[in-house]
């Protein structure tokens, strides 16, 4: 289960494409253009942020993603989602500016812990369960929340960036290996290892119950 599950509403990534996408943007349909900015657009510059590592050069790699898609826009052969596609152009434009590859080297430890996945990236010991909803326990949450944005920025970066894709915004186990350039095993591990470095972090708020005062 995601860790930022209970937190998640309806995705903006998830609406159906139209299918004659490419071909609207190729002839000039600004209208179209600016609805797929303002749907992709914080995803991306989550994503860059999570490879650079600061606000600034995550906003200059989530312009400069833009750029690229327009000009790369007559290559785009449909084989993938454009939502897919144009974030996989980010990661190119993030890496390039880290001066990083993402993919080597990825994983610690010799993956023994994938003895203890399931196929959707968790683990079969999942922590207990979230505290009541009362005034107390939202004002928990809320401190949970900040937790977890700090806890995900302290990963390493390959753990940061799938976490992003998959448990912020939502993306499948297929589009995030596209995206990242990914094995499944890979990017099964690194779901799993970045999943227990966040939980370990919050996990005395997680596992918290709110003290209710006596009237």
């Amino acid at each position: 289960m995601s860790i930022f599950a209970r937190r998640r509403g309806p995705a903006p990534l998830r609406i159906p494409e139209p299918p004659d996408l490419a071909r609207r943007l190729l002839s000039g349909d600004e209208a179209l253009f600016e609805e797929l900015v303002t749907r992709l657009h914080p995803s991306l510059r989550r994503l860059a942020a999570a490879i650079v590592g600061n606000a600034a050069s995550a906003d200059e790699v989530a312009q400069e993603t833009w750029k690229a898609v327009l000009q790369a826009l007559p290559g785009f052969g449909g084989r993938s989602t454009f939502r897919t596609w144009v974030h996989r152009v980010c990661v190119n434009l993030a890496l390039n500016r880290a001066g990083m590859d993402l993919r080597s080297p990825l994983l610690d430890g010799d993956g023994r812990d994938l003895e203890t996945l399931e196929d959707c990236g968790g683990s079969h010991a999942p922590p207990g369960p979230w505290v009541e909803e009362t005034p107390e326990s939202l004002l928990l949450r809320r401190e949970l929340m900040e937790t977890l944005r700090r806890a995900v920025d302290a990963l390493p970066t390959g753990q940061r960036a799938v976490i992003v894709l998959r448990d912020v915004d939502g993306f499948t186990a297929d589009e995030a290996c596209e995206i990242l350039g990914l094995t499944q095993v890979n990017q099964r591990v690194l779901l799993h290892r970045g999943r227990q470095g966040v939980r370990r972090r919050c996990q005395h708020l997680h596992r918290a119950k709110p003290t209710r005062h006596a009237a």
